[in-house]
């Protein structure tokens, strides 16, 4: 049985949780590898020409473009490639001097300048949120207008053409700890204690409330460090309103689970759940009581026992009318 549209990982990472080894090993996360790589975007800018002339091979040979299509695939996303090849043309009819000096390489080398920095805080910020032995080496891969603005898919994949980022640096470098810490969430999956639900299509949402809402508060805690004053969904989740109003609306999903069609719940789980953003504030909004009222070591406790460990312990801490309904658990 597939997974619902809203599970955004297209790809499961192998990597060992095992049993602490010594200082390097339970040093995993700290002593992670995250590379970034431009080259694709790069080629977008600099070369578009040469981009035409590969034709449909470029999406096959680029490694965000193959991931692109593995991301919309998975999530049931249409990719406007006729649009995509006019974008690129439209950089075609540039100056080589206009292109040298387009909006989108000189966001991208900003980035570049402060990736080390970046990485020297970011790491330890979403290791405190993971299992010691979990790597979340990967490469961050920087491309242009495609339809989604970030995901993870074999590895972290950034748009740095998409209007969301208002073309501030600063809102991609926060964006990077939500991306990254989804690959250290997929690598506890394996390692899980509780059994999945047997209705695996209402598990797999569950799945997709905590790790969209736990990614969605350790960028929020991120902010201090890595500003972004554009993310809506820290505006959400600091609103009591939006969180009441988005809690109703995630417990209204799940009171459809059994009752509509696979496809219908699937639809709905991608509406309500990531264009809605129920996922990521309500999510986020459990992590923030977990963290607050038990402490980090209990929130990072429910990445290895799973979802429903996550809605549980977060259902003993509220009142009832704040709880998230397990449907027939």
């Amino acid at each position: 049985m597939r997974l619902p549209s809203s599970v955004l990982l297209a790809l499961t990472l192998a990597s060992p949780l095992g049993n602490p080894a010594g200082a390097q090993e339970t040093a995993r996360c700290l002593n992670s590898r995250v590379e970034f790589e431009t080259g694709t975007l790069e080629r977008i800018v600099r070369e578009p020409e040469s981009v035409i002339e590969e034709g449909g091979s470029f999406w096959q040979n680029e490694e965000p473009m193959r991931y692109t299509q593995i991301w919309a695939e998975a999530v049931n996303v249409r990719i406007p490639y006729m649009r995509w090849w006019a974008q690129v043309g439209a950089l075609a009819e540039l100056t080589l001097a206009d292109r040298l000096t387009h909006p989108l390489l000189v966001m991208t080398d900003s980035i570049i300048a402060v990736q080390a920095d970046f990485l020297a805080q970011a790491i330890p910020h979403v290791c405190s949120f993971l299992p010691d032995t979990v790597d979340i080496s990967i490469p961050v891969y920087f491309t242009a207008y495609v339809p989604p603005r970030s995901f993870v898919s074999g590895g972290v994949v950034i748009n740095v053409s998409a209007t969301y980022w208002k073309g501030n640096v600063e809102n991609i470098l926060n964006n990077l700890t939500h991306e990254i810490f989804h690959v250290g969430y997929s690598h506890t999956r394996p390692y899980r204690t509780e059994p999945a639900l047997e209705n695996e299509q209402f598990y797999g949402m569950l799945d997709a409330l905590q790790n969209e809402g736990t990614a969605t508060y350790v960028g929020y805690l991120a902010n201090p460090t890595f500003p972004a004053p554009d993310e809506v969904d820290y505006r959400l989740l600091e609103d009591p309103e939006d969180v009441t109003r988005l809690l109703a609306e995630v417990n209204a999903l799940f009171a459809q689970v059994g009752i509509v069609s696979e496809e219908e719940l699937q639809r709905l789980s991608w509406r309500k759940g990531v264009t809605d953003r129920g996922y990521y504030i309500v999510g986020a909004h459990m992590a923030q009581t977990i963290d607050s009222r038990c402490g980090r070591d209990a929130l990072k406790k429910t990445l290895t026992d799973g979802p429903v460990a996550f809605v549980t312990l977060y259902n003993s801490l509220v009142p009832e009318d704040r709880r998230i309904h397990l449907i027939g658990t």
